[in-house]
């Protein structure tokens, strides 16, 4: 009887391994489809087995670069840290809400040589750096925000309809 109690055992022990292995391949296929890695554009625009290639690359959308068609972006540039320019065409010209000049973004698409990227799709990449006043002066961030800009003039309420202390009513 102990013998037949160990095969039986050993065929469960068995059984829940195979299915245990069968579910670590499925959610590993599963999320490898949905895990973004991404690219900045120096490394984009340095490698060029990348260019013809579906690519993710992230940056900061340049000021001034999107150019739009009946109200919609269909080209943009987007700039890294090492101040290296990607163009973007984006034929599809449907963007996030939060997109616009400084936005984060990542764009998914394929190389088309040199410095441009035909993306369709477009995900705005939120900041790891949070700060109380302004960014130190090293920080990605330091040249893109620009604090003063964030506060009411004066004589105008603040954003939350409180009157800001020390200005007369």
């Amino acid at each position: 009887m102990s013998g037949m109690l160990t095969s039986r055992r050993a065929r469960l022990v068995a059984l829940l391994l195979v299915a245990t292995a069968a579910i670590s391949v499925l959610a590993f296929r599963a999320a490898g489809d949905s895990v973004s890695y991404y690219i900045t554009p120096e490394e984009f625009i340095r490698n060029t087995r990348l260019h013809d290639q579906r690519v993710r690359v992230a940056g900061r959308v340049v000021e001034g670069s999107v150019k739009e068609q009946a109200g919609r972006p269909i080209a943009f540039a987007i700039q890294g840290d090492a101040n290296d320019r990607v163009e973007v065409d984006y034929p599809k010209g449907v963007v996030p809400n939060l997109f616009g000049p400084y936005a984060m973004v990542v764009v998914e698409g394929t190389g088309k040589g040199g410095s441009l990227v035909r993306a369709d799709s477009i995900i705005i990449k939120h900041e790891n750096e949070f700060y109380a006043d302004k960014p130190d002066d090293g920080s990605i961030s330091s040249h893109f925000v620009k604090p003063d800009d964030t506060k009411p003039a004066p004589g105008r309420p603040s954003a939350t309809g409180t009157h800001p202390p020390g200005i007369p009513r």
